[in-house]
């Protein structure tokens, strides 16, 4: 049990690094900004829906909104937590490997960069948004991990609904910028689940 522990925690401090300097490369290169303010405020919407969903899950999970091990699930630990871990890293590993792919050309805030072009190699051959597949994958890998059905919805509903219109706000902007070409890139992939949708 005590190397769970341990592996949850490395786990964790994995993602959360690998969030921070993904952001920081996101940053860096949202310097060469061509399309003006396109991002309508996704960027926060997604990181709202994140952070204070990973605090509110937590609280939940330590009994200090609910106190009666409301929504437990301590019955399928260590299980869960297995798979949670499992989650984290698949989530990291697909995260990372879709920010590597772009390049200079991933940027945090919605934007086109100078020399954009549609990348269909790779990860993106199959989806064109790997990186908020991972993204959920590790926050479902965290839910997991809190063994507590409400922590978990909360985990999966409330960033899903951020990264949904994130979509949305970057689909239109990829579409106005090439047109026809990214209409038929799209018609060849799905948005998030291979195969699915």
């Amino acid at each position: 049990m005590q190397i769970l522990n341990y592996l949850i925690i490395i786990l964790f401090a994995i993602w959360c690094f690998s969030e921070i300097a993904i952001n920081l490369i996101g940053f860096k290169n949202r310097s060469k900004d061509l399309s003006g303010s396109s991002d309508k405020f996704s960027h926060f919407v997604v990181w709202f829906s994140t952070i204070p969903t990973i605090l509110l899950a937590y609280l939940i999970q330590k009994q200090l909104i609910f106190d009666t091990g409301f929504g437990s699930l301590s019955s399928l630990f260590p299980l869960l937590a297995y798979l949670g871990c499992l989650f984290i890293a698949f989530g990291v590993t697909i995260r990372l490997i879709a920010v590597f792919t772009l390049k200079k050309q991933f940027t945090v805030k919605v934007s086109i960069v100078e020399k954009q072009e549609i990348i269909e190699t790779g990860i993106y051959k199959i989806i064109r948004h790997p990186a908020y597949l991972g993204h959920l994958a590790s926050l479902l890998g965290i839910g997991l991990i809190l063994g507590n059905w409400v922590s978990l919805m909360a985990l999966t509903v409330l960033p899903l609904a951020g990264i949904l219109y994130r979509i949305q706000v970057e689909e239109r902007v990829l579409l106005r910028y090439f047109g026809e070409t990214y209409q038929e890139y799209a018609s060849r992939t799905k948005k998030l689940l291979p195969g699915i949708w």
